[in-house]
């Protein structure tokens, strides 16, 4: 991946969220990155209330999913309580 993008996120890593508690934990399942100078880099999570959410993942956009609010939680597997 030679973007030169500064991904927050990569699949499997668990977040919150800072404002949405009732959310719950997420874990995230993929992550997309534009081949494109400039392109978007998203990453898409499943959090425990069953809905997928998308978010931008790129450190280097104000937009990036760090700034609005999600956080790395330190989980282990099995801590999920919800099927992925």
């Amino acid at each position: 991946m030679e973007s030169g993008q500064r991904l927050f996120l990569k699949p499997g890593q668990a977040v919150t969220h800072r404002d949405y508690p009732e959310w719950g934990r997420g874990v995230v399942l993929q992550i997309s990155t534009s081949t494109l100078p400039g392109g978007a880099a998203y990453v898409r999570i499943q959090f425990e209330d069953g809905n997928e959410r998308t978010f931008f993942n790129d450190l280097d956009d104000d937009r990036c999913a760090y700034f609005m609010g999600l956080k790395r939680i330190d989980m282990r597997e099995g801590d999920f309580p919800f099927p992925l």
